[in-house]
C-alpha cells in the first residue's frame, strides 16, 4: 500500500491551518464522501453537534469528497498528524493490523443485532478494536454503521460461488480479497470513490459495494444487478490523531466525545432503514434487478469462503483471536 510522504502530507497541513491559525480551536477533518452521501451527512452532523455543545469553541472544517485523502491515505495522514480527523473504512487498516479487517471477513455479521452488540463501547469487541487502531495510530471517535456489502453484477447476477470463478471482483481489501479467491475470483483493489468509472470500464467483472452506495452513488447505471449476499460490513471509522487529542483540555475531550456518541447514535439509527429504502427503491423504480438469496444458498456461500475465515483467524493473531472470541459471545 503506497502512502503519500510525511513530508508531503505535513506540507498540506501547514498550507490549511494558515488561514486557520487565528480560530480557537478549529480541526480539519477528511472525507472520502460528498454531503449527501450518508457517511458524509453523518461527518457534517459531527462537526454540528460540537459546534453546538462547545458554544462555538470548537470547529470542525470537512474537506469532502477525498478533496485532501484517499481512503487508503488516511491511515498515514491521521498518525503523522497531516489531518487531525478523518474517515476511514476498517478496512484500510488490515495492511498493517490485520485483525481490523474483521467486518469484511465473509459472513461473520449476520444481521444488525450483532454489529449493535459488537459495537458497544464498553463491550469487549468494541475496547479490543479501538485498541488496536490507536496502537496504529489512530484514536477512534465513533464508529459509522454504513451497513452490509453486496455483489454488483452486470447482465446476470451472482448467485453461487461459482459464478464468481474467474472473474476480476472489486475488492476493498486484504479480507475481502481473501473471499474472492476462495470461490475463484481475481481480486482487484478498487477505492471507493473509483467504483463507479472501474465498472463502466469493465476493469473488474464483480463488484462489492453497502446497499445505498448503489443508489447514492448511481452505481446501477454501470451495473444492473444487485445479489443481496450481506457477506460483509462496510465499517467506517472516524479517527483523530493521538496527539492532537492528548493535548486537548478534559472539556474539549467531553465535548468531543458527547458529538461522537451524538454522531455514532444517529447514524446507527437510521443505517437499516436506509439499507431496506435503498434496496427496495432500486428494485420498484427498475433501476437494478434486485435478487434475494435463500438460507440455503447463503449456507453454500459461507461453506465455500470458509478457508477465507480460515486466513483471518492465522494471520491476524493473537489479536485476530480476541476480536473472534468476543464477537462469538455476542450470538
Amino acid at each position: 500500500m503506497k502512502y503519500a510522504t510525511a513530508a508531503a502530507l505535513m506540507c498540506g497541513a501547514m498550507w490549511l491551518g494558515a488561514s486557520e491559525a487565528s480560530a480557537e480551536r478549529v480541526l480539519r477533518m477528511t472525507v472520502q464522501v460528498g454531503a449527501n452521501h450518508p457517511v458524509g451527512a453523518n461527518t457534517h452532523y459531527f462537526a454540528d453537534q460540537l459546534a453546538e455543545i462547545s458554544g462555538g469553541e470548537m470547529t470542525v472544517r470537512v474537506f469532502d469528497s477525498a478533496q485532501l485523502f484517499k481512503g487508503q491515505e488516511v491511515p498515514q495522514a491521521i498518525s503523522s498528524g497531516a489531518i487531525d480527523l478523518g474517515i476511514v473504512l476498517a478496512d484500510e487498516y488490515a495492511g498493517s493490523v490485520p485483525a481490523a479487517g474483521i467486518f469484511s471477513v465473509a459472513f461473520l455479521f449476520p444481521d444488525y443485532d450483532i454489529l449493535a452488540r459488537a459495537a458497544d463501547r464498553e463491550g469487549e469487541f468494541r475496547q479490543t478494536f479501538d485498541t488496536l487502531l490507536l496502537e496504529a495510530g489512530s484514536k477512534v471517535l465513533w464508529w459509522q454503521d454504513y451497513g452490509p456489502v453486496q455483489m454488483l453484477s452486470k447482465g446476470a447476477p451472482i448467485v453461487t460461488p461459482d459464478d464468481m470463478r474467474g472473474k476480476m471482483v472489486r475488492a476493498t481489501g486484504k479480507p475481502t480479497g481473501d473471499l474472492i479467491e476462495a470461490v475463484g475470483g481475481s481480486a482487484v483493489v478498487v477505492g471507493g470513490a473509483e467504483q463507479f468509472v472501474a465498472y463502466q470500464r469493465g476493469l473488474v467483472d464483480v463488484g462489492m459495494s453497502g446497499t445505498t452506495a448503489v443508489k447514492s452513488r448511481a452505481l446501477y447505471e454501470v451495473m444492473d444487478h444487485v445479489t443481496m449476499t450481506s457477506h460483509g460490513l462496510a465499517e467506517f471509522i472516524a479517527v483523530i490523531n493521538p496527539g492532537l487529542w492528548d493535548s486537548l483540555s478534559e472539556q474539549e475531550q467531553a465535548w468531543m466525545t458527547e458529538a461522537a456518541i451524538r454522531a455514532e447514535d444517529q447514524m446507527r439509527a437510521g443505517t437499516e432503514a436506509e439499507n431496506v429504502e435503498a434496496a427496495e427503491w432500486l428494485a420498484e423504480n427498475g433501476h437494478a434487478t434486485v435478487t434475494e438469496l435463500t438460507p440455503e444458498q447463503i449456507a453454500v456461500w459461507q461453506e465455500a469462503t470458509r478457508p477465507a475465515v480460515e486466513r483471518f483467524r492465522e494471520e491476524a493473531g493473537e489479536a485476530g483471536d480476541r476480536l473472534l472470541t468476543a464477537l462469538d459471545a455476542l450470538r
